[in-house]
């Protein structure tokens, strides 16, 4: 069972290797796209204590933002040189350098061998009332969503500061600049997770209907947070379908209240994800704390 680990990172060059380092063994594949914001120094120290792993493969950096279809832009580059170089591989993960492994190495091949060819993804259709958005997650397509040196803006949709225009003369506003999009095509949309483990026949799939469908990329690259709703709906409207498991294999802890990141899970979290069945948890910080990680270490040994 060869995996392949496409990892995305910006910051925390020792946790990035120590990540690779975790999870690497004879069958492992690691193509990492680390941010291009990222500096020299740091990006370095990324570098080079990897550059001597021959399975380990920096993919060409660009600037990745928060919310932007950058994010799925790397995604795809990893997937697109598994393909180019003819990588064997018979799934592939998505990462991000804050997650981490809560299980062995030969875990997770053994549960992958298992898996007879599903993927796993967390899905679920559009509009749903998981988005707190007013529109069900329709919010993030219907506008066109754009990305300034890291800020979000959303043109010409009414907020706080345009509430003074009066609905009539804001409607016909829109109707003569068409803030609202079309979507090329009649597909279903779905959300999720941004992460996933998805088999080589998906990851075929989703390379091929990119470069046949020019016009959904575009369209996606002014939706707001892309990557939690991209992938979801390329494979609910595929003939794998039927193959794909509504699971991330992600243990995450969400604050209570409204947040956009998890939480940072500590060493006080350990007993709550360590014999869950989940493969990964997220989200790590060492320079929070460092102990839960050799906690999670020494119970995968």
């Amino acid at each position: 069972m060869r995996i392949a680990y496409i990892i995305i990172a910006h910051k925390l060059p020792e946790q990035l290797v120590r990540l690779v380092r975790k999870l690497n063994s004879d069958t492992a594949i690691f193509l990492i796209h680390i941010d291009k914001k990222t500096n020299a120094e740091i990006y370095q120290k990324m570098v080079s204590p990897l550059e001597n792993y021959k399975n380990v493969y920096f993919i060409k950096r660009h600037v990745c933002n928060w919310g932007h279809f950058s994010i799925v832009h790397a995604s795809l580059k990893g997937i697109q040189e598994i393909l180019r170089l003819g990588m064997a591989c018979d799934y592939v993960v998505l990462l991000s350098g804050q997650d981490y492994p809560i299980k062995s190495n030969s875990y997770i091949q053994e549960f992958l061998l298992a898996s007879d060819g599903r993927s796993y993804l967390e899905y679920f259709s559009l509009p749903t009332d998981r988005w707190d958005d007013g529109e069900g997650g329709f919010d993030r397509l219907n506008y066109w969503h754009f990305n300034f040196y890291g800020q979000e803006f959303t043109f010409l949709r009414k907020n706080g500061y345009l509430d003074h225009v009066p609905d009539q003369l804001w409607s016909t506003l829109a109707k003569i600049v068409a803030v609202s999009r079309s979507f090329p095509g009649s597909m279903d949309f779905f959300g999720g997770s941004a992460f996933w483990c998805l088999s080589r026949d998906c990851v075929e799939y989703i390379d091929s209907f990119v470069r046949q469908n020019i016009k959904f990329v575009k369209f996606f690259k002014y939706v707001k947070i892309p990557d939690e709703i991209f992938f979801q709906t390329i494979l609910l409207n595929s003939p794998f379908q039927d193959l794909l498991v509504d699971d991330d294999l992600r243990y995450i802890s969400w604050p209570s209240h409204p947040s956009r990141h998890p939480e940072i899970l500590n060493k006080h979290d350990f007993e709550r994800f360590i014999n869950t069945e989940n493969l990964f948890a997220r989200k790590f910080d060492i320079t929070v704390d460092t102990d839960v990680l050799d906690m999670i270490d020494k119970a995968t040994l």
